[in-house]
């Protein structure tokens, strides 16, 4: 059963099937009814009943039309008769309808992700800078203690001056390394993202 409809639609293909359907059961009905009457012997009473069968047929129908689906199109309002309608293809509309309901399961998963991901991505990146910040601070601290440890007069003009540029660069590189280390970070990440995404 269709989810889209409470009950299921009697198919055909064309307005002629339909009228040619209805000519069958107006025949069965009638043939059905002249046997009725000639076991009966009620024979010329037919012109009596005629009227009121062909009153009971016309309501059938009339009631049916509601619950009847022509080349795809219900019924329910004036149906035109389109020589040039290709055929109604059920097999396509359900796949049509397939991939809408799969359209709006992606647009709400995505629509989730957008209001949750940005808070996601902020407390990872104000965590990762604290990090940082701390190894950062730690490290100034380190290289200030050990400088002061040193005493001037045992080392030469030179050394000194290598020694003071050789710990500048130090926390340079450490920056440098930090800063390197977190676009590695992210782009596992964001690379990881990526491929779980579904085209």
């Amino acid at each position: 059963m269709d989810a889209r409809e409470d009950l299921p639609k009697i198919s055909v293909e064309t307005e002629q099937d339909w009228r040619r359907l209805q000519r069958n059961i107006s025949t069965a009905f009638l043939g059905r009814f002249d046997l009725e009457l000639q076991s009966q012997g009620a024979s010329q009473d037919k012109d009596t009943f005629l009227p009121h069968i062909n009153q009971f047929l016309d309501t059938l129908f009339a009631i049916t039309r509601p619950n009847l689906r022509i080349n795809g199109r219900t019924t329910e309002d004036p149906y035109d008769d389109d020589e040039e309608m290709e055929p109604f293809d059920e097999a396509l509309d359900r796949h049509i309808w397939s991939l809408s309901d799969q359209r709006l399961k992606w647009d709400r998963e995505i629509a989730g992700r957008r209001r949750t991901r940005p808070t996601e991505v902020e407390a990872l990146v104000q965590g990762v800078y604290a990090q940082h910040r701390g190894v950062d601070m730690d490290i100034d601290t380190n290289q200030k203690s050990e400088i002061s440890d040193l005493d001037g007069s045992h080392l030469d003009p030179e050394m000194e001056e290598t020694f003071v540029n050789a710990v500048a660069m130090s926390a340079q590189l450490s920056q440098s390394i930090s800063m390197q280390c977190e676009r590695a970070n992210k782009f596992t990440a964001v690379s990881s993202e990526v491929k779980a995404l579904k085209p």
